[in-house]
């Protein structure tokens, strides 16, 4: 979130489109998405809300109706709190075209998003399919949440131009998307598919063919470990969800967690790990080799300037003041507190 967001009652948290960020032309001028569910209906809204004609493509008309429904669900919901108008809502909705034929909706398509259940079978027969039927220069992507890219891509004869693209749910509101890259992706298609998603108003990360990538991986964690709190008799579940509505959840809204780790000392967090593997002997606690390499090296984070973060020149009191500051904005919006 940029420090000049505001939060206010009309939904400002939700992001808008931004604009290619040199003034060129994007490289993506039609898309396809493939498969208009749940994730597919979100994702063809986001890039004809903001200008870019969609064919969107599933194997049946029912499952078409249903999409057309999510969408204008969505459009409804954005209108009536103010992020779009009516004529945008219109507008939108004239730059998708649906089909139930691939060759229809991919014959043009500069980037396809392919939205299909996470069954890697199915999603291989998806990948072989729009290899035969695209255009020799268009980029395939997936939306899968934790499937390798480069098992997905050897079905296709262009592992330079598939890549990963894991939207977040729902994907027309959340801003943050997972690029991928696989084992042959080149990297003029990682920086065409950064650029589209920069100009739609979404905010890509970049990380490597791995399962679950990065969000995947921490939530799967993190969820985990509070099943396994409640089921050892630790805390009820709902306590173990108070701590993440009253603490958790509030504070890593604007605090990433090795920004927390800097803030409260690298040689603190290590040996707070180290007790919790020591006497619990699960292996998850195992503090990270990084770990105490940075506190070896005294790189202990915001107290001695340099931690996972270099803050070298820097003012850290701004730092931690500023932090503060959105910190009491945001319990106040939440009323929590």
């Amino acid at each position: 979130m940029d420090s000049s967001t505001t939060l206010t009652s009309d939904y400002s948290l939700i992001p808008k489109a931004a604009s290619s960020q040199d003034g060129k032309t994007m490289r993506v001028g039609k898309v396809a998405v493939i498969g208009i569910g749940i994730m597919g209906s979100g994702i063809a809204l986001s890039c004809a809300r903001v200008g870019y004609d969609v064919n969107a493509m599933d194997v049946n008309e029912a499952a078409i109706e249903q999409g057309l429904g999510k969408i204008n669900s969505y459009l409804k919901t954005l209108v009536g709190a103010g992020i779009a108008t009516e004529s945008d809502a219109a507008n939108t909705l004239r730059r998708i075209h649906t089909t139930l034929n691939m060759t229809q909706a991919v014959k043009n398509a500069d980037l396809v998003i392919e939205a299909s259940p996470e069954k890697m079978d199915l999603k291989k027969q998806v990948f072989k399919q729009l290899d035969e039927l695209s255009p020799a220069q268009t980029i395939l992507a997936s939306n899968t949440s934790s499937f390798l890219i480069s098992e997905i891509a050897a079905a296709t004869r262009r592992p330079n131009k598939v890549i990963g693209t894991h939207w977040m749910n729902p994907p027309h509101l959340l801003p943050l998307v997972e690029v991928i890259p696989g084992a042959g992706t080149s990297d003029e298609t990682v920086r065409v598919v950064r650029d589209f998603l920069t100009s739609i108003g979404k905010k890509p990360v970049l990380c490597k063919d791995t399962p679950g990538f990065i969000v995947n991986r921490m939530n799967t964690a993190l969820l985990v470990e509070a099943a396994s709190i409640v089921e050892k008799g630790i805390a009820s579940m709902e306590d173990v969800d108070m701590v993440w509505k009253q603490h958790l959840g509030p504070r890593y809204c604007f605090v990433g967690p090795l920004e927390l780790m800097d803030m409260f000392g690298l040689e603190t967090e290590l040996s707070q790990y180290a007790y919790l593997y020591e006497t619990i002997g699960d292996p998850k606690f195992r503090p990270p080799d990084l770990l105490k390499k940075k506190v070896e090296s005294k790189e202990w984070g915001l107290k001695t300037g340099k931690g996972f973060y270099d803050y070298t020149g820097k003012d850290i009191e701004s730092i931690t003041d500023e932090r503060s500051k959105r910190f009491i904005q945001l319990l106040r919006y939440l009323k929590i507190g």
